[in-house]
Formats: C-alpha cells, sequence, structure tokens
C-alpha cells in the first residue's frame, strides 16, 4: 500500500495522528532532538521533523474519503488532483535524517539568509536551495528546496551544507 504525505494545520501533528490512528491508518510522523535554549546546552526537547507534514499508509481510492474529514488535516499533498506517493527509498532518507539527529554538538552559524547552499550529506545529497532563516540556537537552517514539486522548508544541520557561489558575480 502506498504512502502519502498529508499536510496538517500548525501544530496539529499529533491530533491528526491520533486520530489517524484510531482510524486504522498508519502514520509516520519523523521526529528530531532540538535545543530547548541556550542558557543550558544540555536541555533537548523533541520537535516534528517536517513541521505541519505526515505520512501515512492507506488506500488512497477507498479510504481519501474518511481521511480528508480528519480534524486539523489540511490536505494530501497533490499535484494537479493526482496525489503524490512517498516512495520507501525516500521514507528510508528520512528514518536516516531522524538517526543523525541525536547528535549534541553545537556549530557557530555560518549562513545568512539568501545564500545558495547545497546538501553536502545525508540523504538529501545534491539538493541545493536557499537558506530562508538560521533556527533557534544556531546549529540548524531552515532551507527552501524543490521536493514533491513544489518549494518546501527543509530544516537541517549547518554541518551538512557547502556554499553555492552566487550567480553573476
Amino acid at each position: 500500500m502506498p504512502w502519502y504525505a498529508i499536510q496538517t494545520k500548525p501544530g496539529k501533528e499529533p491530533s491528526v495522528q491520533a486520530a489517524l490512528d484510531r482510524a486504522g491508518i498508519e502514520v509516520y510522523s519523523p521526529r528530531i532532538r532540538r535545543p530547548i535554549g541556550a542558557a543550558n546546552p544540555k536541555a533537548w526537547r523533541e520537535a516534528s521533523l517536517f513541521p505541519g507534514y505526515l505520512f501515512a499508509q492507506f488506500d488512497f481510492g477507498l479510504e481519501y474519503p474518511r481521511v480528508r474529514w480528519t480534524p486539523g488535516l489540511v490536505r494530501v499533498v497533490m499535484s494537479g488532483g493526482t496525489p503524490l506517493t512517498v516512495s520507501e527509498t525516500m521514507l528510508s532518507a528520512v528514518r536516516e535524517m531522524e538517526k543523525e539527529s541525536v547528535r549534541l554538538l553545537l556549530r557557530p552559524v555560518r549562513w545568512k539568509p539568501g545564500s545558495r547552499v547545497r546538501v553536502g550529506q545525508g540523504p538529501f545529497t545534491g539538493f541545493e536551495g536557499q537558506v530562508a532563516a538560521t533556527l533557534k540556537g544556531g546549529d540548524r537552517v531552515r532551507i527552501l528546496l524543490e521536493l514533491f514539486r513544489r518549494q518546501v522548508a527543509l530544516e537541517c544541520d549547518t554541518s551538512q551544507l557547502r556554499p553555492l557561489a552566487a550567480s553573476g558575480s
């Protein structure tokens, strides 16, 4: 049975996951550990790897009418009315990202918003994007990538990024 990316309202991932679990639909919500603040570098909290998104495995033809009315669910990610499936390869790469998130070393901020970067290691190696923001704590940044046939935000360790030369200079 195929997996689909589903978008939730902000902060509603846990309630959507619980509702789909109750409906008998398998849901995968990738999680990472993030520092709570700079004052206590040993304090961590768990957070969504892709805020506002979950992965769900279900028979689209049979179960979509039930899934689409889940409170807190915005939509199943589609392209031109066709639901986009998520491959097992992509899910394996996301699971690897979860495993890598246990690193506890903080690195200095080197990336400014607007900088062009290439992901140099990890499951998204080779993808290019633009730094959107440095996240609280400074060890991670949000970059914008072309994924699922649309621009999406990816949060990653600064150590995974390589700078790209500015075009036209």
